[in-house]
This record gives C-alpha cells, structure tokens and sequence, in this order.
C-alpha cells in the first residue's frame, strides 16, 4: 500500500510514469498531465495529483489546492480543476476507492483543509455503491453526441430547428475551418473569447489569462483542435476550443461574434467538429451541460443531441465546527442577516466573502 501527493509540477518535471492504459475506463483529458500543468496557470491555487497503489491497483486524483485568508487567518480548500475531475482507478471496486478515500481525507484534516468539492467527469465510472456512502448530488444530463452512428444519423438526431440551422449557415456561405494549436489559432481564438466574456459579463473565474492561452499554443496536437467559422467575407463569427483523448472529446471553450448570430454559424461549427471527431476515430463529443443561469445554452446544446451523461458534484466537509463558524462570522460581520443567500453554493463561505 502506498500513497503520496505531489504538485502536479513534480509529475511533469520529474516524469514520472502514470500507465493510464490500465484504467477501467475512458482515460480522461482531463487526468493528462501535460493538460493538468497547463490548467494549472488558470487556477487560483496550486494543482497537485494524489496517487494511491493497492498492489497492482492504483487510484489517481488531480486537485487544485486553494488558500484565503479572512480577518487575517489563513484558511484553504480544494476543488476540481477546470472543467471535470474525481477520482480514477484500475478496476471499478469500492474497497480500493474506500480505501484511497480514507487516507485522502486524513491528509485533507492533517493539512487543515476545510472543504472539497468535486465536479465529476460523467466519463468516470465511480462504484455504484459509493453514491449512497458519498454526497455525490446530480446536477444535471450532460448533452453528448453518440459518434458510433453514422454520419446521415448523427446528423438526423439533431433537432428539426438545429438541421434548418445548419442549412441555412450553408445557404449563407458560412465555413469551417479546422486548426492545429499555435500562435496564430490561439489569438484567434482568444480574442473572440475575451469579447464574448466581456459582452456577457462574465464570472473572473472563466477569464482564462494570457499565459494559459500561451500555453495552449504548445499543447500537442492529438489532445486539441482549434475550430473557426467565418462569413462569407472571411469575418469570424464563432471559434471553439475542443480538447480530446482516446475515445472522448470535450467542447471545451467557445466565443460567439454576437453580430452574426443570425447567420447560425455555431451550429454549422459544432456539426463540422463532429463529423470530424467522427473521421478521427472518437466515439464521443461531450458538449456538456450549462450552469442553471444558463438554460439558453443548454436548449442550445439539446438540438443536437438525444443522448445525455449523468453528470454529478460532490460536496465534503472536512472540518465541520470551523466551516459552520466562519460562515457565521462573515454573516456578522458584513451583516447579511436580512439578504438572500443562496445557501445551495459550495463552499458556503467563498459566496459570502464576494456578497456586498
């Protein structure tokens, strides 16, 4: 038996050997080392990757350590990196996540980490047993293209209004093209994002910075796909990030040119990236969901698909008595006794911190 944690750093210098090919299921991007170094320039804290052996059997866990102080103390607490996580393993057996988990957890209270909160990437079988021990909670059906169809039949899934769509950015002569990742595909795409943020004035979380997106310009090739679609006077109208490993790709990030809306061109865009998927060789485009404030995106994301993946969070408490004090403390201090809170967010105390 053996467990340790490291910064995700230490992996990529070290190179270290992870034999993802033995994991029960789909190996995630999500879990890609070089991707995780990459993300690791987004987050507010510091990526690091648990990794437990139980014989042959292994548990592999990236987490984005983060510290706040409030009043002058120190607290920190960890979460998902961007976008999907959780815990993955060489056979799906609750012993060896039970087991993993409990090491895990004494390493969060020996390091005085108050919470956890896990988004689960819907690719990541976690035993059926452990959803009744654990606070996994299901947030929503993620929207997924099932690529195992044929081309006429991926194509006559989609919603009646979103196979008009796609015609009519076709009658509007609107193209697709497909880039590998490097200076010039990046800033393409990074401009129309950052108006796109902007326009919709966005949470600063979903700001990804400049040396994230330089980054990017390096990233192997196989891993991400930098996608544009222009007018017909070569006028950009929407771009997305697509990252993807062995079976399953993502709709990562997307930015949108709101003066072309009409002209449909994300969707003539999103159908293109499938069929290309498809010609590569992945079984599954995973669109995703969409937070609750966002129900346009996902009827958006609907159209395109009848298939849906469970999608799930998980919520921990490692050090209840501070936990329920400082949420009490900042309610006192800032005197948010008679606003309305939205007591669902997790980790109370991060939402209470920003309420003015």
């Amino acid at each position: 038996m053996h467990f340790f944690v490291e910064k995700i750093e230490y992996f990529r210098k070290s190179g270290v050997s992870i034999d993802y090919s033995k994991l029960f299921n789909f190996t995630s991007i999500y879990l890609d080392i070089e991707y995780l170094a990459i993300n690791d320039l987004h987050e507010e804290g510091e990526t690091y990757l648990a990794l437990y052996q139980e014989g042959e059997d292994k548990v592999i866990y990236p987490f984005v350590r983060r510290e706040f102080s409030y009043k002058g103390i120190i607290y920190s607490d960890i979460a998902t990196p961007y976008e999907y996580g959780g815990e993955w393993a060489t056979k799906n057996d609750l012993t060896l996540f039970s087991n993993f988990r409990k090491l895990f957890n004494e390493y969060c209270r020996q390091h005085s980490i108050l919470t956890e909160f896990q988004r689960i990437d819907p690719y990541a079988q976690i035993p059926n047993d452990s959803y009744a021990i654990e606070e996994y909670i299901k947030v929503k059906e993620n929207v997924v293209i099932d690529l195992n169809k044929g081309e006429d039949e991926v194509f006559r899934d989609y919603h009646k209004n979103n196979r008009r769509d796609i015609r009519l950015a076709m009658r509007n002569n609107v193209h697709v093209e497909q880039y590998v990742p490097s200076k010039e595909s990046i800033t393409l795409f990074q401009d129309l994002y950052y108006s796109t943020m902007d326009a919709k004035n966005t949470s600063r979380y979903y700001y990804f910075n400049e040396d994230y997106f330089k980054a990017l310009e390096s990233i192997c090739e196989d891993k991400m796909s930098v996608y544009a679609a222009f007018t017909e006077n070569n006028v950009l109208a929407s771009a997305a990030l697509v990252l993807k490993k062995n079976k399953v790709a993502h709709y990562h990030l997307s930015g949108t040119n709101r003066k072309y809306t009409k002209l449909c061109a994300t969707n003539l865009m999103l159908h293109q990236i499938a069929i290309d998927l498809k010609k590569e060789g992945y079984e599954f485009f995973h669109l995703g969901g969409a937070a609750s404030s966002q129900e346009g995106l996902y009827r958006f994301k609907k159209k395109f698909s009848n298939d849906r993946k469970d999608y799930y969070v998980c919520k921990r408490i490692f050090k209840p008595k501070v936990y329920d004090d400082l949420n009490q403390q900042i309610i006192k201090d800032k005197e948010l006794y008679n606003q309305t809170i939205d007591k669902g967010f997790f980790p109370l105390y991060r939402k209470l911190i920003e309420t003015t």
